[in-house]
């Protein structure tokens, strides 16, 4: 545990100057600042419920090309350092992606704390109708975060598989399902397209918030969602380490 500790830190310093750390402070306070702006200054009668829904779901439909973005940025910063031959000749192979998956996972968390964060501080001192409690917005973000590791793991493999195109393409694609799984169409589907997790597991949890859990419909797709969300998670992390494992750099590398 100590040697990962120290991998992730050394992960940490390689991007400390690069615009991937600006990345996950910039955009999360644009979008919260932007959103509390709008909500101070609308006249709409559009419940304060709602209002959080809706911003979980912007972030959700944004977080897909965000991950692809940063994951190809991370990968390409070691092609270009040397065709990954840190990685490859590295004594602990697998403990090095582990690392590299723990940093993005941290920095997207301080991403999300800061995007919900602005949103609850915003409802509760400049809109005054703040129907949540710090501990709901907490337990949101988790929500939110556990639901976007699955997309980490892929974008990651992708990006070591294919370079830095094919996660930012795969990136846009899961946005634009993403939105449509908003809609209608999505109430049979998400379950199965892993990018709309994001945006119907936490929607489902504010709902039963305000339900006190007494909709059993509610109660079933929350937590079928949990359940394929985490088997599908385990299932990827475990082909990912496998594939790693024996990743030996691109083949025009």
């Amino acid at each position: 545990m100590g040697k990962l500790f120290k991998l992730i830190r050394s992960d940490f310093q390689k991007i400390r100057h690069t615009p991937i750390v600006w990345i996950h402070i910039v955009i999360p306070i644009l979008i919260s600042i932007l959103f509390v702006a709008y909500y101070t200054c609308s006249t709409s009668t559009v419940d304060n419920v709602s209002k959080v829904g809706l911003y979980i779901q912007v972030l959700s439909m944004g977080f897909p090309l965000i991950i692809g973005i940063v994951c190809s940025m991370v990968v390409e910063q070691e092609a270009d350092a040397g065709d990954f031959q840190e990685l490859l000749m590295a004594r602990h192979k697998l403990l090095k992606f582990l690392s590299k998956l723990c940093m993005l996972i941290i920095m997207g968390l301080g991403s999300l704390i800061v995007a919900i964060g602005i949103l609850g501080l915003g409802l509760e001192f400049l809109v005054h109708k703040n129907v949540f409690s710090a501990v709901f917005y907490g337990k949101i973000t988790l929500i939110l975060l556990f639901c976007e590791i699955f997309l980490y793991l892929l974008h990651l493999l992708c990006c070591f598989k294919f370079g830095s195109g094919a996660p930012i393409g795969l990136g846009i694609v899961e946005s634009l399902i993403t939105a449509l799984m908003i809609t209608g169409l999505g109430d049979i589907l998400w379950k199965w397209f892993p990018c709309s997790w994001g945006s119907r597991i936490p929607d489902y949890y504010i709902s039963l918030k305000i339900d006190n859990g007494k909709h059993l419909f509610l109660v079933n797709e929350f937590q079928s969602g949990i359940y394929i969300c985490l088997a599908a998670t385990a299932l990827l992390f475990l082909i990912s380490f496998l594939w790693y494992n024996y990743f030996e750099g691109r083949s025009e590398n």
